[in-house]
């Protein structure tokens, strides 16, 4: 299986099929693995903790009977905030695997060649890979092939964006996405979704016009961040009427689980049966601990 979990740039179509196929038996048979994190000690390092991450890696390991221990993100700094070689190097040694969240990926990159222990990427500032794995996880239980569907995307959190992108790419899903100039997907991970699209068929579209991206699809996923844009810029992203009446009636509605914005009490526009935000959590744990079960493995710790 996977090694480490940075992003889903390297995770394979049969990885990525294995990894879902697991968490279908985690959440239907959660007593065949409650134990499979025994005696292992997972350290969680969160710049800014926030709550689905962070709880979701602690009830995970506990459920699994592993320990987890929590540091604060400056432990593994120097003064000048660049990561401390020996203090990332010490984990090696004491840990079973590091689950972390960090605003600058290149912090999570340096740290897996500086230990020889699994590393997660809970959150970083350009990758999101457990959310997306979990959402594509919620979207095959309700779908069941996912690649027949139209996943659209409207929001400004590029780091949710890059990881759906390569999850689609993956799993042969078309994407629209429509998002504001400056938070449409970098270059070099479209690149990388078109490369790894070429054997599922994937294809994909990229507008800043949310009711383009919107027409025809079987699932809207929204991740609008009010705070990273000005009023006059965001009118076009709102939760709106306009945009509710263009959609299939039938439609599914997911959410950014890192959303701190909810303006529109867009719950109460939206049908209940039709919003998958409480299956995202649900899922959001049985994929931790397929995660944890792939990646924590027979690692010895030194004494």
């Amino acid at each position: 299986m996977i090694e480490n979990l940075l992003s889903l740039e390297k995770i394979s179509v049969y990885q990525f099929s294995k990894l879902l196929d697991l968490t279908f038996k985690v959440k239907e048979k959660p007593n065949q693995i409650k134990k499979d994190l025994s005696g292992k000690i997972v350290a969680g390092v969160f710049e800014s903790p926030s709550f689905f991450p962070s709880v979701s890696f602690q009830i995970a390991v506990s459920s699994l009977k592993g320990e987890s221990i929590f540091l604060k993100y400056s432990d593994l700094q120097t003064e000048d905030k660049k990561l401390s070689p020996v203090s990332c190097k010490s984990l090696e040694y004491w840990a079973d695997g590091i689950v972390m969240e960090a605003s600058n990926h290149k912090h999570i990159l340096e740290i897996k060649e500086l230990v020889k222990i699994p590393i997660i990427n809970a959150r970083s500032g350009s990758f999101s890979p457990c959310q997306a794995l979990a959402d594509f996880f919620t979207i095959k239980e309700q779908c069941k092939d996912l690649t027949d569907i139209k996943l659209a995307f409207i929001g400004n959190q590029k780091n949710v964006c890059h990881s759906l992108l390569l999850a689609s790419a993956t799993a042969g899903t078309y994407l629209h996405i429509a998002a504001p100039k400056r938070y449409q997907p970098e270059p070099k991970v479209i690149q990388r979704a078109e490369e790894k699209g070429k054997d599922t068929l994937f294809n994909y579209k990229i507008t800043k016009n949310p009711l383009e991206a919107a027409s025809d699809a079987d699932v809207l996923y929204y991740a609008y961040d009010y705070s990273s844009s000005s009023p006059t810029k965001q009118q076009n992203f709102l939760f709106k009427d306009q945009l509710l009446s263009s959609l299939k009636k039938d439609i599914l509605f997911m959410f950014s689980l890192t959303s701190k914005n909810w303006k529109e009490n867009i719950f109460q526009k939206i049908p209940s049966n039709q919003s998958l935000i409480f299956s995202q959590a649900d899922n959001r744990l049985h994929i931790t601990k397929a995660i944890m079960v792939s990646l924590i493995n027979e690692k010895k710790r030194e004494t």
